[in-house]
């Protein structure tokens, strides 16, 4: 007997939280005037995994991780939002730096302290919840009030 179903997601995405070993900052990428940053990433193609799509949209961005660890793939945190049925798959690094290229795909990027908000909503706090869960003692600000989520 099969079994067939459609996934609630019109899109799914692979992003990267990067943070600097440093400092605990945060990189992010603004794409359009009008909006706000995000992680570096994007969609994933029809039928890629999203590390490679990750790997793949780091090279079209023209960003370099320098220092992380290999073991990458075992930190991810999920999200879903509701409102544009996108699910988002975050892998987390620690790094010394970024090597930012030229590249049309975004306006600006840069690090970030973890007390800016800058993000589109609610994303400072999803991202700030995956650096506790897998990177504790990089996180400066207090999440408690965060716990639920």
């Amino acid at each position: 007997m099969s079994f067939e179903y459609q996934m609630p997601f019109k899109v799914v995405t692979a992003r990267a939280i990067i943070i600097r070993r440093e400092d605990g900052s945060l990189f992010g990428v603004l794409h359009r005037k009008d909006g706000c940053y995000a992680t570096p990433g994007g969609k994933l193609e029809m039928g890629e995994a999203p590390d490679a799509a990750l790997l793949r949209e780091l090279e079209e961005e023209k960003f370099r991780l320098i220092g992380y660890e290999p073991n990458w793939r075992s930190r991810i945190s999920v999200d879903y939002y509701a409102e544009r049925q996108a699910l988002n798959i975050w892998y987390i690094f620690l790094v010394d730096d970024v090597q930012v290229g030229t590249s049309k795909e975004y306006l600006d990027a840069r690090w970030f302290d973890q007390t800016q908000d800058m993000w589109y909503p609610r994303m400072r706090e999803k991202i700030l919840l995956a650096v506790k869960t897998y990177f504790p003692d990089m996180l400066n600000v207090d999440v408690s009030v965060l716990q639920s989520w």
